[in-house]
This record gives C-alpha cells, sequence and structure tokens, in this order.
C-alpha cells in the first residue's frame, strides 16, 4: 500500500508556535535524544523565515566529530561565501582563552556589522564536543555580539549547566523533547497528513508503543505503507532501521548506503569515487538520487549529503562485517579522496583506519605535517610507533617532517630515534642523489637544532652544519612562524650564563647569519634585538637606540613580526622615560592594528603582555587586559618559551596591585619554570619582585636575603634597569647596600637611572592621568604625604586633618616605609617632597 506526503516534514502546530520566537532571543537550544527531528525542524523553521523574510542569512554547521580541530575548521567553512572571513578565522585557530574569543567575536562583529538582517549561527550534533568547547565560545559570543546575531545549538546532551543559565537569564530560549514529540491528537493529524488509513486502535497502539517518539512513528509509517501492520515492540532502533530502510532495497542499492555511511558528510562527486572503485558499473548518481529521494534520513545542505546518525551507525555496524581487505582498500580510497582535495587531517585518519603506512607517510610528507596539531598528538605517536620499521626507512623526507612534529609536540627521544632512522635510511637509499640526501640531512640538523634551544652556540653547531648540507632553504622552519615563540624579549630568552652577556652578544651576532642562511631570513634582526635589550638593561640608551632600529629594520625586510614586536616594545620602554606616553599610546595601537591586517593574531597576546608590563610600570593595573587581569595563567595561549617572560611580567602586575603575598606564593612556581632554559633575566627580576614584596610585609631579612641574589645575577653582567625600574619599591634596601663598598658604586648608578625612570613615569601621570602617583598608599596617607611634601609638620597636618600629632606621625611611618624612604627625619621630609613634586597635578 502506498502512502502519499510520508516523506514530507511535518511540524505540529505547538511546535511551530514554539519555532516562531527564536528569533527574540540570542541563543536557542534544542535538545532532545536522537531520532526526534531536531534537525529536521530547524531546517523548516529556517526554510520558512528565508520565505517570508529573505534579509535573514542562515550559516549551517553539523558537527561530525569530537576533534576541536574539525569543530573549528567546519565553524570557518560556513563562512567560505565571506572568503576574508573565513580566512581570518582560519588563521586565528580555535579561540582556547578570552583573548582569542574577544578577537573572534570583533572579527565577527567586524564581517557582520555591515548588515541590519537577523543572521543565525545553527550549530548541530553539539553532543558530540566536549561541552567546554562550545559553552565558553556561545557564553562570550552572547555578551560580545550584535543583537542581531542568534546562535541555534541542537545536541542529544544539556548544552549549558544551571548556573550558565542563570547567567544567560532571558538571553536563553529552551526547545525540549516534550515540544517535539508527537502527542496522541498530533500523531492522528499526522497519519492523515499522510494517508495512513489505520484505524484508531491501531494508532492508539502506535502512540503507546512510540511515545510520541517521530522517528518509531515513521518507521512505523514505513512498515504500514509495505505490509499493512507496524513493526514489532522491539526498542532496538538499529533492527528497525535495517529492518524499514535497508532490507527492502536491492543488494547494489544496500550495498552502496553502507560503503558510502563509512563518510561522515560526502558529496555527489565523493561518492562516485568510492563506488567506481568498487568495481560497479551503475551510475552512483542515480542509486544517490532515488535513495536520498525515498529516505528522510539522508538528506541534503547545498551540495553535501549526511546521514541520520541512526542510519550512519546502522551502516558502519554492516560495513565493520565486510571483509577487512575490503574495509581497508575502502578506507585507502576514502584518504586518496581527501588527498585530492588536499584535505589532509581527514587523509590521515583514513589512512589509519585502513593501517596504511605507506600512504600515511606519503600524506606526512606532501603536507610537511602541518595540518597536524597538539590534539592529533597521541594519534601521530601511534602511526610513527605502530608503523614497520622498514616502512619508515622508504621513506626519509617523511622521517625529517616527522622529526619537526616530534619537537613541536615535545617527544625529543622519538626525535632522537627518527634522526637515527634517517641515517640509516640513507646509507641503504641508491635512488635519491648526493644532494637530495644532503638536503634531508640538513633539514634534520634543523629540527635536531630546537633541543639546544636558548644556548646560542650549540644551537649554531646544527646551522652551520646545515649550512654545509643544503642546497636550498630548510623545509624544517616555517619562515611565516613567530621565531620568538611569541616572546616580548630576545635577551630574556637567550641570555642564559651569568656573566657572559657581552660572550652571549657576540654569539648571536657571529651565529645567526647561518641560521638566516638556512631558514630564508626567518627572525632577521635578531642579532640586534638582543643587543639593544643588553644595552638598554645596562642604561646605554643611545646605543640601545641604534641597534633598536638596527632591528626593525632588518625585520622588517623579511615581515619577521615577531622580532618587530620586540623592537616594537623596547622603543616603548625608551619612550617611557622620556615621559612621551603619547608615543607609548600611538605605538601600541598602530602596532596591533598591523598585526590584525597581517593575521598575526598570536602576536596580540604578546601585545597585551606588553602592555601589562607598561601599565604595571605607571602603576595603573586597572589598564591591564582583562584576560591577564584575571591571572589565568595557565588558560592562556603562549607558547612554552615565552612563559617566563609572562610570569615575569605578571608578577610585576601582582606588585602594582599591592598583592605582595600573593606573589611570594608564586616563588617556587616561577624558579622552576626559569630554570628550564635557565632564563637569567626572568630570574633576577623575580628575586628583585620578591626583595619588594617581602620588604612591603615587613620581613627585611628575606627582602634583604633576596636582594642580595638579584644583585649576584646582575652586577656580573652591569644589568642595572631592573633595579632603577623597581626603585620606588627597593629603596630602603638600595640605600642599605649602598653603604656597603662592595656595592657602593653599583648602587649609585642605579640611583641615577631611577631618577630619569621616575621622571618619565611623573611625566606621564602628571599629562595624562591628572593625578599624583600614589605609590600604593591609602586615600587618607595619600592626603598626608601631600601635606608633608608641601613641609608642613606634623602639628599642623594633625590640627588641618583633626587628628592627633602622634597619628600623623604612625601614618609617616608606614608612608616612608611604602615608599621606601630612609635615612633621618629631615631626610626623609625632603625625598618626599623631591618625589611629590613631580608628580603633582598641574592646574
Amino acid at each position: 500500500m502506498a502512502i502519499s506526503h510520508l516523506d514530507d516534514i511535518f511540524i505540529t502546530q505547538r511546535l511551530k508556535d514554539r519555532l516562531s520566537v527564536i528569533g527574540n532571543h540570542p541563543i536557542t537550544t534544542v535538545i532532545a535524544p536522537m531520532g526526534y527531528g531536531k534537525t529536521t525542524a530547524i531546517k523548516w523553521w529556517s526554510t520558512r523565515r528565508t520565505k517570508r523574510n529573505e534579509s535573514s542569512l542562515f550559516f549551517r554547521q553539523i558537527i561530525m566529530s569530537n576533534s576541536v580541530t574539525d569543530f573549528w575548521t567546519d565553524f570557518c567553512k560556513m563562512f567560505r561565501g565571506i572568503p576574508d572571513l573565513y580566512e581570518q578565522l582560519m588563521t586565528l585557530t580555535y579561540p582556547r582563552d578570552v583573548q582569542a574569543l574577544s578577537m573572534c567575536a570583533e572579527i565577527l562583529d567586524a564581517a557582520f556589522s555591515k548588515f541590519k538582517k537577523d543572521i543565525y549561527f545553527i550549530i548541530d550534533d553539539l553532543h558530540l564536543l566536549f561541552s567546554k568547547v562550545i559553552t565558553s565560545l556561545v557564553l562570550f559570543f552572547a555578551r560580545n555580539l550584535p543583537s542581531n546575531i542568534h546562535i541555534v545549538l541542537l545536541s542529544r546532551n544539556q548544552i549549558f549547566n544551571e548556573e550558565e543559565k542563570m547567567r544567560l537569564g532571558h538571553q536563553l530560549y529552551e526547545i525540549a523533547v516534550y515540544d517535539l514529540s508527537l502527542n496522541k491528537q498530533e500523531l492522528y493529524d499526522y497519519a492523515e497528513h499522510c494517508d495512513v488509513r489505520a484505524s484508531a486502535e491501531e494508532l492508539d497502539e502506535l502512540s503507546i508503543l512510540s511515545e510520541g517518539w517521530f522517528s518509531i512513528v515513521y518507521l512505523n509509517f514505513k512498515s504500514y505503507a509495505r505490509n499493512g501492520k507496524w513493526l514489532s515492540s522491539s526498542t532496538d532502533i538499529f533492527s528497525l532501521i535495517n529492518e524499514v530502510l535497508l532490507e527492502p532495497l536491492s543488494e547494489e542499492e544496500r550495498e552502496f548506503l553502507i560503503l558510502i555511511g563509512i563518510c561522515n558528510e560526502f558529496t555527489q562527486e565523493q561518492a562516485a569515487y568510492l563506488w567506481g572503485e568498487s568495481g560497479h558499473d551503475n551510475d552512483s548518481a542515480e542509486l544517490l538520487n532515488s535513495l536520498s529521494k525515498n529516505n528522510a534520513f539522508i538528506t541534503r545542505t547545498d551540495y553535501l549529503y549526511r546521514y541520520h546518525h541512526m542510519l550512519q551507525q546502522c551502516t558502519r555496524y554492516f560495513f565493520s562485517q565486510k571483509p577487512l581487505d575490503y574495509q581497508k582498500r575502502s578506507y585507502t580510497r576514502l584518504g586518496d579522496w581527501f588527498i585530492e582535495q588536499e584535505d589532509y587531517v581527514p587523509a590521515y585518519f583514513a589512512y589509519a583506519k585502513a593501517e596504511n603506512y605507506e600512504k600515511i607517510l606519503s600524506c606526512i610528507e606532501q603536507d610537511r605535517a602541518k595540518s597536524l596539531n597538539a590534539e592529533h598528538a597521541q594519534s601521530f605517536f601511534s602511526w610513527i610507533d605502530n608503523c614497520p620499521e622498514e616502512i619508515l626507512l622508504q621513506n626519509p623526507n617523511a622521517l625529517t617532517a616527522c622529526m619537526v612534529k616530534m619537537f613541536a609536540f615535545n617527544n625529543i627521544a622519538e626525535l632522537k630515534r627518527l634522526k637515527s632512522l634517517l641515517l640509516r635510511s640513507l646509507e641503504k637509499n641508491k635512488t635519491l642523489s648526493d644532494e637530495e640526501k644532503n638536503n634531508l640531512l640538513g633539514d634534520a640538523e634543523i629540527s635536531e637544532s630546537f633541543t639546544a634551544y636558548n644556548n646560542i652556540s650549540a644551537m649554531s653547531a646544527y646551522h652551520r652544519r646545515a649550512c654545509s648540507l643544503l642546497g636550498r632553504a630548510t623545509y624544517s622552519i616555517d619562515q611565516k612562524g613567530a621565531w620568538t615563540f611569541s616572546a616580548p624579549s630576545i635577551l630574556m630568552m637567550y641570555h642564559r650564563r651569568v656573566g657572559f652577556a657581552d660572550a652571549e652578544n657576540e654569539e648571536m651576532k657571529d651565529c645567526m647569519p647561518y641560521y638566516y642562511h638556512v631558514s630564508n631570513g626567518h627572525g632577521n634582526g635578531a642579532e640586534h634585538g638582543f643587543e639593544a635589550e643588553l644595552r638598554y638593561e645596562r642604561g646605554e640608551f643611545i646605543d640601545a637606540d641604534i641597534a633598536n632600529k638596527m632591528a626593525m629594520s632588518a625585520a622588517k625586510s623579511n615581515n619577521q613580526f615577531s622580532v618587530m614586536l620586540t623592537s616594537e616594545f623596547l622603543t616603548m620602554r625608551l619612550e617611557l622615560l622620556r615621559g612621551n606616553y603619547d608615543k607609548v599610546r600611538k605605538s601600541m595601537q598602530n602596532f596591533g592594528e598591523l598585526l590584525r591586517k597581517e593575521k598575526q593574531y598570536t602576536l596580540l597576546n604578546t601585545l597585551d603582555i606588553c602592555q601589562m608590563f607598561i601599565a604595571s610600570s605607571l602603576n595603573r593595573p586597572q589598564d591591564i587586559p582583562a584576560w591577564l587581569a584575571e591571572g589565568s595563567l595557565s588558560k592562556t595561549l603562549t607558547m612554552f618559551p615565552a612563559r617566563p617572560m609572562l610570569h615575569t611580567y605578571y608578577n610585576q602586575l601582582l606588585l602594582a596591585k599591592g598583592e605582595y603575598t600573593a606573589l611570594i606564593a608564586r616563588r617556587e612556581e616561577c624558579k622552576k619554570l626559569y630554570s628550564i632554559f635557565n632564563n637569567v633575566l626572568c630570574m633576577l627580576w623575580l628575586h628583585i619582585q620578591l626583595a619588594a614584596a617581602f620588604e612591603k610585609i615587613g620581613r627585611t631579612e628575606d627582602a634583604l636575603e633576596e636582594l642580595t641574589t638579584a644583585l649576584s645575577l646582575a652586577m656580573p653582567d652591569n644589568i642595572l634597569m631592573p633595579f632603577a625600574e623597581n626603585k620606588t619599591y627597593i629603596s630602603k634596601q638600595l640605600s642599605e647596600f649602598k653603604e656597603k663598598e662592595e656595592y657602593a658604586e653599583y648602587i649609585d648608578k642605579i640611583l641615577e637611572l631611577s631618577e630619569t625612570v621616575q621622571a618619565g613615569r611623573d611625566k606621564i601621570l602628571r599629562e595624562h592621568f591628572e593625578k599624583y602617583v600614589d605609590y600604593g598608599l591609602s586615600e587618607r596617607e595619600l592626603e598626608i604625604a601631600k601635606l608633608a611634601a608641601q613641609r608642613m609638620t606634623s602639628a599642623e597636618i594633625g590640627k588641618k586633618l583633626h587628628i592627633t600629632t602622634g597619628t600623623v606621625q604612625n601614618h609617616l611611618s608606614r608612608i616612608f616605609d611604602k615608599m621606601g624612604i630612609s635615612g633621618v627625619k629631615k631626610n626623609k621630609r625632603l625625598e618626599l617632597e623631591k618625589l611629590f613634586k613631580g608628580s603633582r597635578t598641574q592646574r
């Protein structure tokens, strides 16, 4: 018995009413188990809305796996019709921290700000992802995207917890199982629509059997159309799908459906590619057209076909029962399809399912493993570990690409194993020319050089060997990558031995040209940047400025944005000394615009770290970027070599905020981090910061011990500026050390430089923030300090403020202590007057 309209979309009036108000909310969730018609309902609603109001824009995504990378790639693909937006989002990568989320929202806002129409992002099958992957994204978007952008999320599981729902409040609209299921009357209406001529008793029986589950009703109507009776009461939905959707098909149709089911989604061309390999002559387009028209579990969006998850699980079960050789051939063919499209990640995984290691290595050679990120690390390790050694030995080009990736994934032992395999491979290889072999050996030297990171001479030994071997630029370096690993300071990265800063400076000048030669200028200007920063730390500002301009010029000539950023940051620090805050602010703004224009999004985090340092230097923690102020440093997307600098500048923020115990509590964590690559300058800053913090909480002996250690790290290299930039915190200890003969001359230099530092800060605060420097004083303490700086006596101050002379003197004692002013009473007052004279408001 044929039933008309059975494959029509049927939406109850109750559900239509619920769908009609989606546009009134920024976020809608549609949550129900599989088979309740979530996707169908939203597709019907969006189609109807488009017909009524052509000004709406819809972007649809269906999640295919639990991979964050796949999620982000598919999210970006929604915007392929807007090429610049697609490219920007792909370059940004999945936003894992607040800064990246802000940038993502900024990019989307800029792209859609010109649209006044409603815009909908529809994301389906969200249950396949870990909840935190999407919730942080959606919650942030809800607060930061324009009101005409709506997000519709479909899932089998709850997306937001109760706390998140409370935070969203009226912004969140929820459609649930009850709204999607069929009650008895609605089942009667559906039967009438499909012309199912079952009796009332039969429909009542189906209503009880199905419990309103739409897919069960649909499959039963299919069964009724064929043999005039309902399916069995079995709760195994997959058995029902097999009985209704697969068994009635011809053998060819069934085989086609099972084979194509190995794809998460597919085009007509892809289906033809897979089917043709199976030795079938019949037109796959005809088969696909017939099957999709008569099966509501196959949907088509634009040019892509997808199986419903229930149908896909069913077909994949039957595929798993096929001969192993057939399965492997099919997955290999699927991988070949992806390779032809240069879609490398799914190609890797298709070949892995086929256990085709030759093809995996071929893919690695073609892709240089660039498509693999940290999410794929364990899979990558298993492929290489399981690959028979004889196959590895036959693929020397892939081995060099694998070495680079092993370093990126911090698997040094495997990197060294692959190096030994490469040497054996080239020794046995009779097909490669000597030049080709030398090129591979040169690439291997570059890959292995990273194991000696921040040991300049040791790294250069690898680079020099590579220079003698390579007849081309190395494939082991991405010339567009950040040479600094996104760190804000080259000196902080590469100064690793106390007393050897000058030797390291000469090493940089001697060694970097070899690296530039093999890497096509990657990191150009780094040696000048190292020298410029060293000159600055010694207070040699003119020489620092000259070397810094050389660094910027060299970096610009080769578009080395990470080196340009370190140079720009040093320029900002020099302008702080001159009190030119307008130039600092303009520099920060212009460089941020350059990084956005060039899609250097990871360096925007670095620029924010620079801003944190500058704001802390001016004792203005309120100007710190929000994502850094939160202090969740472990969640920030900072590459490992840059983390010591991130923590150093964050400690400076804690000082500016007066959070001394929090800083002290971080001591062991920071020491451990800084000792990994022996970051001397970071360790030096830490001891100065601890000295300041201990002094503030009254632990003078600890403060003196920390400062002693700091001086021992700095004096052999004549490093002065970290002390001068922190003089307001450590002036009391510096005064004590000045009394000791071995430190006297060194402390004099520090104090002289500190006057330059303070003059620049006071000028900025006076001209731009119209306030005194508060030096961490309370409102009452600041009031008393200002009066004392005007040479008022304690008695005069007490009379003016209506407090006792003793109270004034107690306050002054704390004021001198906080400001690091020591000495006899008269000299303290003179020092106070001197400090406040420069920072007094000009009205």
